[in-house]
C-alpha cells in the first residue's frame, strides 16, 4: 500500500535527516582526529569543517523549505525543495547566527541569577516577599531557561521557515510572526521540545546498574541511539507543524491584503 504523499515525503526527509547527522557527527569525529603538523593538513581540516557546515545548514535549509511550502509536501518533491533551500543558505545561516547569539546571551544571563534574585527580594515590599531570597533566584533562572528552551526558539522558528524558502523578506518574515497567536502553535511547540529535549536528556542520564560491564556498554548505546531517534523524530514534527500553520497565517494575510 503506498504512503500517501503527504507521508512519504515526510518519512524520506526523516531517513535523511536522520542519516545525515549521524554522517556529520562521524565527520566532526574525523575532524577532531586530524593532525595539524602541515600546512596541507590544516588546510585539508578547514576545508573538511566548512564543507560539514555548508551541507547542515543546506540540510536545515532543505528541510525547512519543504515544509514550509505546500507545493512541495502535496507533491512530496524533496529534491526542488533542496534547490530551493540552496538558493538561501546564506541567508538562513545569517539568521541561524542571530539566534546563537541570542540564545548564548540569555544562557551567560543565568550567571546573574543569584544576584539578580537577591535584588528583585531586596526591593520587594515586605508584605510582597515571598518567599527567600534563593526561591526567587531559582525562579529567575526558570524564567530564563523558559526563554532559552521556549520563547526564543518558538519566535525564531517560525521566520526560519520563511527566510529557508523565501530568503531574507522582511513583509513575509513579519507574517510569520501571527502564528504565536495561535494556541495551538504553542501546544504543539511545547509538547514537542518536552519530546525532543526532556525525553533523550532523562534517557542519556538514566544510570542503569547491571552487574556486568558489558551489558551497561550495550545498555548506554542502546539509549544513546534511542534518544538520538527521538530528537530527530521530534525535530521533524517540529518543523512540519511550525510551516504548515506559518504557510497558513501567510496566505490569510496575502487574501486579507488582496480584499482590502
Amino acid at each position: 500500500m503506498k504512503l500517501p504523499a503527504y507521508s512519504a515525503g515526510t518519512t524520506k526527509l526523516w531517513l535523511l535527516n536522520l542519516a545525515a547527522n549521524a554522517a556529520a557527527m562521524a565527520a566532526w569525529y574525523f575532524w577532531l582526529l586530524i593532525p595539524d603538523a602541515h600546512g596541507w593538513q590544516v588546510a585539508g581540516s578547514a576545508l573538511l569543517a566548512i564543507s560539514v557546515v555548508f551541507l547542515m545548514v543546506w540540510l536545515r535549509a532543505g528541510t525547512l523549505a519543504y515544509f514550509r511550502l505546500a507545493e512541495f509536501r502535496e507533491s512530496a518533491t524533496i529534491w526542488p525543495a533542496f534547490r530551493r533551500g540552496l538558493r538561501h543558505v546564506i541567508a538562513l545561516a545569517l539568521w541561524a547566527t542571530v539566534f546563537a547569539v541570542i540564545e548564548l546571551c540569555l544562557w551567560r544571563l543565568r550567571l546573574y541569577a543569584p544576584q539578580f534574585g537577591v535584588w528583585v527580594w531586596q526591593k520587594l515590599p515586605g508584605p510582597l516577599r515571598i518567599g527567600t531570597p534563593h526561591q526567587f533566584m531559582r525562579w529567575t533562572d526558570w524564567k530564563l531557561l523558559f526563554f532559552f528552551w521556549v520563547v526564543a526558539p518558538a519566535i525564531w522558528l517560525p521566520m526560519a521557515t520563511t527566510v529557508a524558502a523565501l530568503g531574507f523578506r522582511l513583509t513575509r518574515m513579519a507574517h510569520s510572526l501571527r502564528v504565536l497567536k495561535r494556541p495551538l502553535y504553542w501546544l504543539w511547540f511545547c509538547a514537542l521540545i518536552l519530546v525532543g529535549v526532556y525525553v533523550p536528556y532523562k534517557l542519556i542520564w538514566w544510570v542503569d546498574y547491571q552487574t556486568s560491564l558489558n551489558l551497561q556498554a550495550w545498555s548506554m548505546g542502546g539509549r544513546f541511539l534511542a534518544a538520538y531517534v527521538i530528537v530527530v523524530t521530534a525535530a521533524i514534527a517540529l518543523v512540519g507543524v511550525t510551516g504548515w500553520l506559518t504557510e497558513r497565517e501567510d496566505l490569510e494575510s496575502s487574501t486579507d491584503h488582496s480584499l482590502e
